[in-house]
């Protein structure tokens, strides 16, 4: 079993699966071409899906044009029941939270640990399981979770990675 949500969007072309695991430490990996195991490699079978976009706790399925949203997402619902059971609730997104650091330089922003590479804080905060963006700028880390995790276990972790002295 693995946690999961779906969740439309704005886009109408656009719907999110929020994931509870890792699905990649790249940036984005797009499929087709990636290859992907099941259960998300059903979506790809169902006619409205494009393409999806894998980032490290969300995916984006990407609908063609024309495709009726709620009738892919019921479809898309199913699969994912299917290979990781029921779909977990999906809670307001509450935003970064910012930590207070010792750091001079130009604002990076990193959506994985591969941007992160380079940037030692970058660096340390993705090593925290469910951190899913980090923004560096003078003074200050700003971090965002994945949906399905919360600041009561991630916030101890990043509080100790942020403290291991950089290079």
């Amino acid at each position: 079993m693995r946690s999961w949500a779906l969740e439309a969007t704005p886009n109408p072309a656009v719907l999110r699966v929020h994931v509870g695991h890792e699905l990649t430490d790249r940036t984005i990996v797009t499929s087709p071409p990636a290859e992907l195991e099941r259960p998300l490699a059903g979506l790809l079978e169902l006619d409205a899906v494009r393409t999806l976009d894998l980032h490290r706790y969300r995916v984006r399925v990407n609908l063609r044009p024309d495709a009726d949203g709620e009738a892919t997402a019921a479809h898309a619902r199913a699969i994912l029941a299917s290979g990781w059971g029921p779909a977990h609730p999906l809670d307001a997104d509450e935003g970064p939270r910012a930590f207070q650091v010792r750091h001079r330089g130009p604002r990076t922003v990193a959506e994985s640990a591969e941007m992160a590479t380079g940037y030692p804080l970058l660096e340390a905060v993705f090593t925290v399981e469910g951190v899913s963006e980090a923004i560096v700028g003078d003074d200050v880390v700003l971090v965002r979770l994945g949906r399905l995790f919360g600041w009561d276990d991630a916030e101890p972790w990043v509080i100790r990675a942020l403290a291991v002295p950089q290079r």
